[in-house]
């Protein structure tokens, strides 16, 4: 396989000598970006995107080229060099939806969630019910405080997606930040019917029903969470969690070193170790 992969690779490299050899047309290095793209070649896909912009600087078809050409670099982590493209590409067609969506991607992995909302919200501006955009604004906007548009945002994926389970979870999570805990509660159930072996939706109930009072509901669903994923972490914490709540101090302990056994820092976790004494 790697000597396949390896001639394979050679291949592109010597097709791509032999077009800088010669003046290449705006179609042939779209076509030479094809090949590099189907021989998984993405740094030489992006070389012959560029040659064909730099080729003919005013065709129209550059918006899509620069659109795919943000792709290929988010794909290979040049996040900054892909927003460069996907303004290129804005500025030859303002508002196109791919080339926000991947542009506001890209902000995200940077943490620049401002610029990314802005461009997600233009999308709705657009297109109002595009899923992805929707979930994404609302998420944001649960960080910014914004939980109006998030509310919004969640409930009308919702309504046209019931089956979205990552935006149910966010306006289950949303309801309990905002301490509306029996709908949260209701939306997790619901959840965890549809998904019963999905360990996470098990730890964000266990969490709202432990802020109900609810103790030994919710260590019932942290022992099933931890059925189901005994190396995550996270549920050890969530039970630790709860094990203070009821006095059970040598429990929690073992649960808060069974954490760190699994990754987590215990720094993170010093004051529920102080509790412990």
């Amino acid at each position: 396989m790697r000597i396949n992969r390896f001639i394979s690779c050679l291949t592109v490299v010597v097709l791509l000598c032999c077009a800088e050899a010669k003046a290449q047309s705006y179609e042939e290095w779209i076509d030479s970006a094809n090949v590099c793209i189907e021989r998984d070649s993405l740094s030489l896909a992006e070389n012959c995107l560029k040659k064909a912009v730099e080729t003919e600087p005013g065709n129209a078809r550059n918006s899509l080229l620069l659109t795919h050409l943000g792709h290929i670099q988010h794909q290979q982590g040049k996040l900054e060099e892909s927003i460069q493209s996907y303004s290129l590409a804005l500025n030859y067609t303002p508002l196109d939806i791919p080339a926000l969506l991947g542009r506001a991607a890209s902000y995200m992995e940077l943490g620049d969630e401002e610029r990314a909302y802005v461009d997600y919200s233009n999308v709705l501006d657009k297109d109002i019910n595009n899923k992805e955009a929707l979930l994404l604004r609302a998420y944001i906007a649960v960080r910014k405080r914004a939980y109006d548009v998030a509310r919004a945002d969640y409930t009308r994926l919702l309504d046209s997606d019931s089956d979205n389970a990552d935006a149910a979870l966010g306006l289950a999570l949303l309801n309990q930040k905002q301490n509306r805990l029996k709908e949260a509660t209701e939306q997790l159930s619901e959840l965890i019917r549809k998904h019963p072996e999905n360990a996470t939706y098990l730890q964000a109930r266990a969490d709202v029903l432990l802020q109900r009072g609810l103790f030994d509901l919710s260590l019932l669903d942290c022992e099933e969470a931890i059925r189901i994923a005994p190396k995550d972490a996270y549920a050890y914490v969530s039970r630790a969690e709860v094990y203070l709540q009821l006095k059970r101090k040598r429990d929690a302990r073992k649960d808060l070193d069974q954490a760190v056994q699994l990754g987590m820092d215990r720094v993170l976790l010093a004051d529920m170790y102080k509790q412990c004494r």
